[in-house]
């Protein structure tokens, strides 16, 4: 009977609270065929060291954008399922696809916004493209039209050429006017003084510089020019206030063969003109304007015959009988009426000849007030030319004074 007793005692003992927290079931070892048999054997089987291990490596050894993935990772590892089959399935906020964070906002918002400046950037590229192909399209019809127009002026020479009835110098004078934006017209000196014109117009060769300077100063001439070429939009002005534009397109005209006779060196010598200027009375009819140059033209090509006739005929050397010391000059006529300039010429060694109108100009005309300003030019410099030719001919004028400013 004690024994039973001590028998009870000994498994009550065993059994005991106290024993039960201090003995448990021992865990049978791990078998090759056990499911984390690839795992080494110094890594810890429980699930919360294996954490923690991780999370020792992670923090060591991973940037913090990869620990950051790795914490924040949406996929559930697959200890989870096999360890937490009791826990809820529900997906915290922060892992959560639809549930975008504050720093992920400002994140999609600057990815959005340098999205749209590469955008903005390629449209303002694309503008820029076509700007210049238009550019390049503008450049290519201009000079297609211009090459067109110079085609036309051409014939218009050559038509001129082959009716043979034309005087030389005024077959000259028609060329330089419809080439004069096409040709060289002026010493490369003043291109500084006349920015606006194209480069073509300009040479570095004084020679071939048709409008220049000879006996005067170069900024004289450029001056007279700079006022002959401001004509039109002078004009224009009187135009819009309604006031009458001959007298001032006249005295312009005058003004500047003054100094073209300075610049020859001929304003103080006795000479009869070549080229004079008729400016139209206000409502003044075109017959009378027709009169009153006809007269002034054919009284100067009479003066120019009774100064060069020869008191007697001679013959030259081919046999041809010649009454004048030499021939007679053509003579130019400038017609001011209303807001246009008309050109015409006489051929003064023709007793029988008649006025040949030439061409006409508008100063009203938009657009071209320079190249209505450089024809009036060519006119008079070609005038000019006639006289300097025969400076040596002619005589002190005893009433004029050499002071180039009187």
């Amino acid at each position: 009977m004690n024994q039973l007793f001590k028998l009870k005692n000994t498994f009550i003992e065993y059994l005991s609270p106290k024993r039960r927290r201090t003995v448990g079931p021992a865990t049978s070892p791990a078998t090759p065929t056990a499911q984390h048999s690839y795992v080494p054997t110094s890594e810890p089987k429980d699930k919360k060291a294996q954490a923690a291990i991780n999370g020792q490596v992670n923090q060591k050894y991973l940037s913090p954008s990869d620990t950051r993935f790795a914490k924040g990772s949406r996929k559930r590892p697959r200890e989870d399922d096999e360890y937490n089959d009791d826990e809820s399935s529900e997906v915290s906020p922060d892992e959560s696809i639809s549930q975008i964070s504050p720093a992920e906002k400002s994140s999609q918002g600057s990815v959005n916004s340098t999205a749209f400046e590469v955008d903005k950037q390629s449209d303002d590229d694309e503008s820029i493209g076509d700007a210049e192909e238009v550019s390049a399209e503008e450049k290519v019809q201009e000079y297609l039209d211009r090459q067109a127009e110079l085609a036309l002026r051409k014939e218009a020479i050559k038509e001129v050429k082959a009716q043979g009835t034309w005087h030389s110098e005024e077959i000259f004078l028609f060329e330089r006017l419809s080439m004069r934006s096409f040709e060289e017209l002026l010493p490369a000196t003043w291109q500084v003084d006349f920015p606006t014109l194209p480069e073509a117009v300009f040479t570095v060769a004084q020679e071939k510089a048709f409008i220049n300077f000879n006996c005067g100063s170069s900024s004289r001439g450029v001056k007279a020019l700079q006022s002959l070429l401001s004509l039109g939009g002078r004009v224009k002005d009187k135009v819009e206030a309604g006031r009458p534009c001959e007298r001032l397109m006249a005295k312009e005209i005058e003004n500047y063969i003054k100094w073209s006779e300075m610049d020859g060196g001929f304003s103080n010598l006795r000479f009869i003109p070549v080229l004079t200027v008729v400016a139209a009375r206000q409502k003044e009819a075109i017959s009378s304007i027709s009169k009153s140059i006809t007269d002034q033209m054919e009284f100067l090509a009479e003066k120019h015959r009774e100064n060069l006739i020869l008191d007697e005929p001679q013959t030259n050397e081919l046999g041809e009988v010649e009454i004048y010391s030499r021939k007679p000059p053509l003579l130019y006529g400038i017609i001011v009426a209303q807001t246009m300039t008309i050109f015409v010429t006489l051929d003064s060694s023709n007793p029988e000849a008649k006025i040949r109108h030439l061409a006409h100009f508008d100063f009203k005309e938009k657009g071209v007030d320079v190249w209505n300003g450089l024809a009036v030019a060519i006119i008079v410099i070609v005038a000019r030319n006639y006289l300097m030719s025969i400076k040596d001919e002619l005589e002190v004028d005893d009433e004029c004074t050499s002071d180039p400013d009187a």
